[in-house]
């Protein structure tokens, strides 16, 4: 299934093609059950309640990064053709995280496939 992934707690996406996932498991459901989304648009902050220091917090959408990339690593998965992501979040620090983390995963993927960018 050709998709294309919005991750975001409250907002929605500008069209109406994307699959909205409201939390990271929600998330790791729709990549788990329909395979790897074409496109991830990334929002930071999934709830209110990651704020609070030394408590158990919703998951972020860089936690949702780092699974993704750790779970096409371990299952040896292909990005689907013209893979992209974007970062959509309000917090800059968050869109910073992500950011790096997907350009790194991607430079990797990209170099492992011989090609110069995905």
């Amino acid at each position: 299934m050709k998709y294309k992934l919005f991750l975001d707690d409250m907002r929605y996406p500008t069209d109406n093609n994307w699959v909205i996932a409201r939390n990271m498991d929600d998330a790791v459901w729709y990549v788990t059950n329909y395979g790897l989304p074409h496109s991830i648009s990334f929002d930071h902050d999934l709830a209110d309640d990651h704020y609070i220091i030394g408590q158990l917090h919703e998951k972020t959408g860089y936690d949702f990064a780092k699974w993704f990339t750790d779970h096409v690593v371990e299952n040896q998965l292909t990005l689907p053709d013209g893979f992209s992501y974007q970062v959509h979040s309000m917090n800059p620090v968050g869109a910073e995280n992500i950011g790096q983390h997907m350009q790194a995963f991607t430079r990797r993927v990209s170099e492992s496939n011989g090609d110069r960018e995905i």
